[in-house]
C-alpha cells in the first residue's frame, strides 16, 4: 500500500452569536469537529454579551479569541474572563470589562444628650456597581446611587433656647461604573443641642473587578477597551 501522510486539518472556526453566562468553549469547538490539535477560532459577534468568561482545558497557543462584543464581570466587582490557558486575543472593536465595585457605606452618628438620652442616623447603604447579572443570558445593570442615611432626634429636656439635638447619618456612595471602583461614603451630620457626639466610618467603596484574571497568558494581537483591574 502506497504511503500517505498524516490528514492534516485546517483550522475550526466557532461563533458565540448570542449572549450567554460562562460558556464552554472547549465543548463548543468539539461540537464544531475540533480534535483537539488544530487552531481554534472563536469570534463573539458584535452586539453580544458574555459573563464571567473561563478560558480552560485547550493547549497554549491553539486558540484566538476574536471578540466584538462585551466580556464582562458581574455586578460588585465580578471577573470578567479567567485566563487559565495560553491563547491570542483580538479585541479590536470588543470590550473587556470587571465589574464596578459596590459604593461605600455612610457614616453613622450618634449623639447624647442628658443623663441617658441618644439619637442615632445611621449611614445609607452603598449603591451597586455596573456589571451583568447572574442570570443566562445575562443582563447588564448600571451602576446605582447609595441609600440615603437615617435620621434621628435626641429626646431629654430641653432648656431655654436651646432646641432638641437630631443626628443624621451620611449618604452611601455610588456604585462604581463598568471596571472602576465604588465610591466612598459620605459624612454625617448633626445640628441642635447635644453634649457628646460619636461617628463611625464612612467605608470606602470596593475596588473594580478584574477585567482579565491570568494577562500574563494572554497575547493580546489588538487591545480595544480593557476596563478594570488585570492581574
Amino acid at each position: 500500500m502506497a504511503y500517505r501522510p498524516p490528514l492534516i486539518k485546517g483550522p475550526v472556526f466557532i461563533t458565540i452569536a448570542a449572549s450567554v453566562r460562562s460558556p464552554d468553549i472547549r465543548a463548543l469547538a468539539i461540537s464544531a469537529g475540533w480534535v483537539g490539535y488544530e487552531p481554534l477560532y472563536c469570534t463573539i459577534n458584535a452586539g453580544v454579551d458574555v459573563a464571567t468568561l473561563t478560558v480552560a482545558d485547550i493547549p497554549d497557543y491553539l486558540l484566538t479569541i476574536v471578540n466584538r462584543g462585551r466580556i464582562g464581570g458581574t455586578t460588585n466587582s465580578g471577573t470578567g474572563m479567567v485566563a487559565a490557558i495560553k491563547f491570542n486575543l483580538d479585541n479590536a472593536g470588543g470590550t473587556i470589562f470587571g465589574g464596578g465595585g459596590l459604593g461605600g457605606t455612610g457614616q453613622t452618628v450618634t449623639i447624647f444628650r442628658g443623663t441617658g438620652y441618644s439619637a442615632t442616623g445611621s449611614g445609607g447603604s452603598g449603591g451597586n456597581g455596573a456589571g451583568f447579572t447572574a442570570a443566562n443570558p445575562p443582563a447588564f445593570l448600571s451602576s446605582q446611587a447609595g441609600g440615603n442615611g437615617g435620621s434621628q432626634s435626641v429626646g431629654g429636656p430641653v432648656i431655654g433656647g436651646s432646641s432638641s439635638g437630631v443626628a443624621s447619618g451620611g449618604r452611601g456612595g455610588t456604585g462604581g461604573a463598568i471596571g472602576m471602583n465604588g465610591e466612598g461614603g459620605y459624612d454625617g451630620s448633626t445640628s441642635g443641642s447635644f453634649e457628646s457626639q460619636n461617628r463611625t466610618g464612612p467605608s470606602s467603596g470596593s475596588l473594580a473587578g478584574y477585567a482579565i484574571d491570568g494577562i500574563a497568558n494572554v497575547n493580546i494581537v489588538a487591545a480595544g477597551s480593557i476596563l478594570g483591574r488585570t492581574r
